[in-house]
This record gives C-alpha cells, sequence and structure tokens, in this order.
C-alpha cells in the first residue's frame, strides 16, 4: 500500500475517553477525546453517527459539525479552544462581517452555466421590446 492509501481511516470505536481510528494498514490511532470536546461533549449515539468522507482520509459528525482528518489526527492536532469553535457562534463583530460578505455574492450576477439563462445580448432585448 502506498502512503496516501495506508492513512485511510476503515472504521471507528468509541469509549467514554477515547476514539479509536482504525486505518486501512491495520494501525490503531488511540485519540483523547478531551482533544476533540465536540466529540467529548457528544452524546454515544451522536459519537456513532460519524460519515467516512474523502474516501477515508477524514471523519464527519454532522450531528456536532465535527470534521476531522486522518493527516491531522497523525500529526497529532487538536481541536482549537476559541469559543466560536466550543458554542459554535461568532462574536456579533464576526457575524455582521459574515453577513456583509455573503450579501455582496448575493448582489453579483450569477456565471451562466446550465442551471442559469445567458444575458440577452442588446441587440435582442431591443427586438423584443419592439415585439
Amino acid at each position: 500500500m502506498n502512503t496516501s492509501e495506508s492513512s485511510k481511516a476503515k472504521y471507528l470505536k468509541f469509549n467514554n475517553e477515547f476514539m479509536d481510528v482504525y486505518l486501512m494498514d491495520g494501525r490503531v490511532l488511540r485519540i483523547p477525546l478531551d482533544w476533540y470536546p465536540r466529540l467529548e461533549w457528544a452524546t454515544p449515539k451522536q459519537r456513532k453517527n460519524y460519515e467516512l468522507i474523502y474516501d477515508g482520509e477524514a471523519m464527519h459528525w454532522p450531528d456536532v459539525d465535527e470534521d476531522i482528518s486522518v493527516a491531522g489526527l497523525l500529526r497529532g492536532n487538536k481541536a482549537p479552544r476559541t469559543k466560536p469553535y466550543l458554542t459554535g457562534k461568532w462574536s456579533p463583530k464576526l457575524e455582521k462581517e459574515l453577513k456583509r460578505i455573503e450579501a455582496s455574492y448575493r448582489a453579483k450576477p450569477p456565471i451562466p452555466g446550465k442551471r442559469t439563462k445567458p444575458p440577452i445580448a442588446k441587440s435582442m432585448r431591443r427586438e423584443t421590446a419592439k415585439a
């Protein structure tokens, strides 16, 4: 197996203190749950509700909005301890900035594609208006 194949998750098991990540190459990573507070605070049912994403390169828990990559686990990365991460809420200042950015995206015209109608040429607009 090549390196990228060997660092893919096969399945996970949990106990009260650890998450065991079983890799395709047979290795097992034992990760303390306190590295990932969202998982530590999750119920056993929420922990078991995970998806292997990107062909096993990462895991996603939709119930607690957590994503963890196998590469990050191998590097020893822990979850941040910031207030937005822990609470899932942004500060009012950041929330306002996010809304401003999202509004600017909505204000831009869509890029023509399969699901949008192409813009009508000016010459066609005049003909349509005369009809």
